[in-house]
């Protein structure tokens, strides 16, 4: 999935505050004042209104129902929804206008409907609060992120911590993610979002036999050249870990080979290629 696109703009129209304000209020039917409509009363207009925004609904529901059909195709179905839980997405998903989002929202069904429990209410809620700008993040660091061999946990590596020894001092190198299109205050957003564990952490020494890292592409075997050698990370919470399902990467090659050249200081590493698992395809915009 591409980076998700910026927000349209209309380059050949140059508003006015006032006039922006009364497009507006003529998209969302609170114009009346504005245009001094005598024809109608509040209550008519009210009724109008609400009549609209149940009809937009709609076609929000109907629109992800289509989406997800789309993704899902002729896979096996696990099972349905825990009603509470599809009660709860329905609720969440008809505020949501954006066609991007749309498809997000749509493949999070056909994953649900595959693999009924995938997501849990917190990460519908969370994405409905999602925006645009946010997911283009969240994406970026999906495109980084990597996880052991075993594990669903994902984790963004950011240095290597070198325990000192007889000739040398302990010492710490990072990357700097800003180089990656992720710099520090777009991780404040994504602590914020609650999709990122505040604060890097570290790792426990590496195992004598070796830690393998999964990429989406890539296998990395890793053996220590010294004792008390550690890696230092960012880790995704639950959450995050639900919603990277949705947003599937390829690795940034650049990020993976100044990785190398940084753990190679003290690690031996082999890389090995693999086949990622086919994604259903999606169009590429906040949550509602």
């Amino acid at each position: 999935m591409s980076d998700l696109p910026p927000p349209k703009r209309d380059s050949n129209s140059i508003l006015s505050s006032q006039e922006l304000t009364l497009r507006l209020a003529r998209s969302r039917n609170i114009d009346g004042m504005l245009t001094k409509n005598s024809d109608s009363t509040f209550e008519q207009r009210a009724t109008f209104r609400l009549a609209a925004e149940q009809a937009t609904r709609q076609r929000n529901l109907e629109t992800i129902m289509v989406m997800a059909a789309r993704h899902g195709g002729e896979t096996v179905a696990g099972g349905e929804p825990d009603p509470d839980w599809l009660t709860r997405f329905l609720q969440l998903a008809e505020e949501i206008g954006s066609v991007p989002m749309q498809q997000l929202w749509g493949r999070i069904l056909a994953i649900e409907l595959i693999s009924p429990g995938s997501f849990s209410v917190r990460s519908l809620i969370t994405l409905r609060e999602m925006t645009q700008r946010d997911a283009q993040l969240f994406q970026r660091l999906c495109a980084l992120a990597c996880s052991y061999t075993g594990s669903d946990e994902r984790r963004l590596l950011t240095g290597l911590y070198k325990g000192a020894t007889l000739l040398s001092r302990a010492k710490a190198s990072h990357l700097g993610l800003g180089k990656y299109r992720l710099p520090y205050n777009a991780l404040l957003q994504l602590f914020e979002l609650g999709l990122l564990y505040k604060g890097e952490l570290e790792s426990g020494e590496l195992p004598a036999e070796g830690l393998e890292l999964v990429f989406s592409n890539q296998r990395w075997r890793l053996r220590s050249r010294q004792s008390h050698n550690k890696l230092l990370y960012y880790r995704l919470t639950p959450v995050g870990n639900e919603l990277a399902h949705l947003l599937e990467e390829p690795p940034q090659e650049e990020y993976l080979q100044d990785l190398l050249v940084l753990l190679h200081q003290g690690i031996h590493i082999e890389v090995a290629m693999t086949t990622p698992p086919a994604q259903p395809e999606a169009q590429d915009e906040k949550g509602g």
